[in-house]
């Protein structure tokens, strides 16, 4: 007698890229591989790394020719970390120690990796991933141990696994990946960057996911709300199938907002994009996005020797500048002293998770900064650029930084370069600032408050720990009753404020911000116009109604049903 099917199973993790996906699961096994004892150590490591990022750089190569740039992008950093001697120094100096191989490389990976995960900028903190599976790559080589091929999938299915790694997905076909769960992870990992990039859904964060689920079985995901449903009854699939549906509705309406205006009543909302690379500013473009509202500039920095030049930085910055007729806004680098890179000279026991960092840095590596200044004071003469300021925390701060601008603005008119002192604001990420958002605004000409960073700090939740993923939602009512502090402030003394975290991308999060008063949404290039689709279609009595039950509630999720139930009502 057949046994019957095992039951119908849920779970939640998190939505890490939009879209519904039903279809059967392929499980990826994440094999636990040893490597075995050479005659000389060090040597094997040092061939294995050579090895490995030969065939990342191949990897690259293939992505990029497939049209896959953020694929590219990820695998072309994990190629120089797989150069960067800090990895083999620190493995032969275990191995000097008396460790074996396996260890030293064990020790290294968890070393490096908790160093990067210390950081706050969730883009930059995404580097622990990187190390974690650049020597993974480097065991399996060592050990003579292939590699999972994804590319093998021929039928369209859902990835299941406790992780999955850049270069296992860099040549995914779209096609046949309908979407991702894993049990590791964020919306900023590299498996959502990469699930975004390719158009499919993805759900991170669903422990005890692999366990629940072979290969074969039925899955449903919502890449939004990060519901799952194992063999879903057919009640269950017809529910995911009608959210399907109603999301492809929805993708196809937005896209008629390319390149158009939206407004809130009689008030303009703008929806500028968030990019960090030549690809995310092409396709900004490409989507019609207000703008670029935070230009990432610490990838510049990143995975190299030294510094980037004042020219290179120029040319960057220009280049994003003479891209968009709105306003481009730059934030000035935001690394700290616990930042892996060789040209910055600070030791990284003095700088814990909350120290030396952004704007607080700037006077202690002065040459950087103001060769970064001197960079975009340069660029601003071919676009409306405006400067931002991460990471500050009292108003003395901005005083200080700002003599720098000057400075430097100054340094460049005695030597008769061509350059526009630009508009200074700050990102609103530090509770403090909030809190004194009247003092603040009296130094500054515009804010963008920063939910990733003010959330992590207003709920003490490190966003790196994925086991407080729970008190990451940038709608619970604390971190709202901040944003319209600030959003209060900034009107009063004249200046625009806008969002350039998650929360502006999200749906609930987007109609709560304009309800606030934001004048700007800042979000990733695939998400301006379904957020320009969500303000156009949000009545203005409906947005006045949100906002004193929203700051009364208790939690995020009961801040989303006020916003379900006031939709529902208009």
């Amino acid at each position: 007698m057949t046994p019957p099917p095992p039951p119908e199973t849920k779970l939640v993790g998190t939505g890490a890229a939009g879209g519904v996906a039903i279809g059967p699961a392929v499980v990826i096994d994440t094999v636990e591989v040893e490597i075995p004892d050479t005659d000389d150590p060090v040597a094997s490591f040092n061939d294995a790394m050579a090895a490995v990022q030969a065939d990342l750089v191949r990897l690259q190569e293939q992505a990029r020719n497939a049209g896959r740039s953020e694929a590219a992008e990820v695998l072309g950093a994990q190629a120089l970390m797989a150069e960067d001697p800090m990895l083999a120094d620190s493995v032969a100096a275990g191995v000097a120690a008396g460790a074996t191989l396996d260890q030293a490389v064990t020790d290294t990976t968890a070393e490096i990796a908790a160093m990067f995960a210390a950081i706050d900028d969730p883009y930059i903190a995404a580097r622990a991933t990187d190390v974690v599976e650049v020597t993974d790559r480097v065991r399996h080589h060592l050990a003579g141990v292939d590699s999972t091929d994804l590319g093998a999938i021929e039928v369209p299915s859902i990835l299941v696994a406790a992780a999955i790694t850049a270069a296992e997905t860099a040549l995914l076909d779209p096609k046949v990946v309908l979407g991702f769960i894993t049990e590791a992870g964020g919306p900023t990992s590299h498996v959502a960057i990469i699930a975004r990039s390719l158009g499919v859904a993805a759900v991170v964060g669903a422990t005890g996911v692999v366990e629940m689920v072979n290969s074969g079985d039925a899955v449903a995901l919502d890449g939004a709300s990060g519901d799952v449903a194992i063999r879903p009854s057919d009640e269950t699939t017809a529910a995911f199938t009608a959210r399907r549906d109603a999301f492809a509705a929805a993708r196809e309406a937005a896209a008629r907002f390319r390149g158009v205006r939206v407004t809130l009543g009689d008030r303009p909302v703008a929806v500028p994009a968030n990019v960090g690379s030549r690809d995310d500013i092409e396709l900004a473009i490409a989507e019609g996005a207000d703008g670029i509202g935070l230009l990432r500039t610490e990838f510049l920095f990143l995975d190299r020797a030294a510094a980037p030049s004042e020219e290179e930085q120029f040319e960057f910055y220009s280049l994003a500048a003479q891209g968009f007729d709105d306003t481009v806004v730059i934030r000035t680098f935001d690394i700290g002293g616990d930042k892996p890179a060789p040209y910055l000279d600070i030791d990284p026991e003095e700088n814990p998770f909350l120290g030396v960092r952004g704007a607080r840095l700037y006077s202690q590596e002065s040459d950087l900064f103001n060769t970064q200044v001197r960079a975009i004071l340069r660029a601003a003469v071919h676009g409306d650029v405006s400067l931002m300021l991460p990471m500050i925390s009292h108003v003395a701060e901005i005083r200080s930084v700002r003599a720098q601008i000057a400075d430097v603005a100054q340094q460049l008119a005695d030597e008769g370069v061509a350059h526009e002192l630009p508009p200074v604001g700050v990102m609103v990420e530090v509770p403090a600032v909030a809190l004194v958002a009247d003092a603040v605004a009296a130094e500054v000409d515009f804010f963008s408050i920063g939910t990733n960073d003010l959330t992590q700090y207003t709920m003490a939740a490190d966003r790196t720990n994925g086991v407080l993923d729970g008190l990451q939602d940038p709608l619970h009512p604390a971190v709202l009753a901040l944003c319209k502090l600030t959003a209060d402030a900034a009107h009063r003394h004249g200046i625009t404020v806008s969002v350039c975290g998650l929360a502006a991308a999200d749906p609930a999060g987007a109609v709560v911000l304009a309800a606030m008063g934001i004048d700007k949404l800042s979000v990733s290039a695939r998400s301006v116009n379904p957020t320009k689709s969500v303000i156009d279609s949000l009545e203005a009595a409906t947005a006045e109604r949100l906002v004193q039950p929203v700051l009364a509630a208790a939690s995020a999720q009961e801040v989303r049903e006020v916003v379900r139930s006031e939709s529902a009502a208009a």
